[in-house]
């Protein structure tokens, strides 16, 4: 029994270490939050895995994960009525992969297209209407 206790109380503390936990870094004047951190970890060890930007309106600004402390995979953008701003991809902090930027009616009209940080390709899509 003790054995089954002392095991289920290691589960625990692991998996508490191993949770995210948010936080709010910044608000707005109005009170509503403008950044929010997500950690894993505790203490000292604790790194940041994504941030949630907002208009003071509440309405996302933009949301992005992190790897290692920098930036990895998806980052979106967003006008504050809430259509997409952009898109872009990260590896390890640095930008790879394509991006695209959209208008206000929501249509794709810049695609650039990154290799590990440099700018490869770029196709501005309202020149070809």
């Amino acid at each position: 029994m003790q054995l089954r206790l002392l095991l289920l109380a290691g589960f625990l503390v692991l998996l508490a270490s191993c949770s995210t936990h948010k936080y709010v870094a910044a608000s707005h004047p109005n009170g509503k939050p403008e950044v929010v951190v997500y950690m894993k970890g505790k203490g000292e060890d604790a790194v940041k895995v994504m941030e949630k930007v907002y208009y003071p309106s509440g309405r996302m600004e933009y949301v992005g994960r992190f790897e290692n402390g920098v930036e990895h995979g998806e980052w979106v953008y967003y006008y504050e009525s809430g259509t997409k701003k952009y898109v872009e991809h990260w590896e390890n902090g640095v930008e790879h992969g394509i991006h695209l930027d959209y208008g206000p009616d929501g249509k794709v009209y810049r695609e650039l297209y990154y290799d590990r940080g440099r700018l490869v390709k770029e196709v501005d899509r309202s020149k070809l209407n």
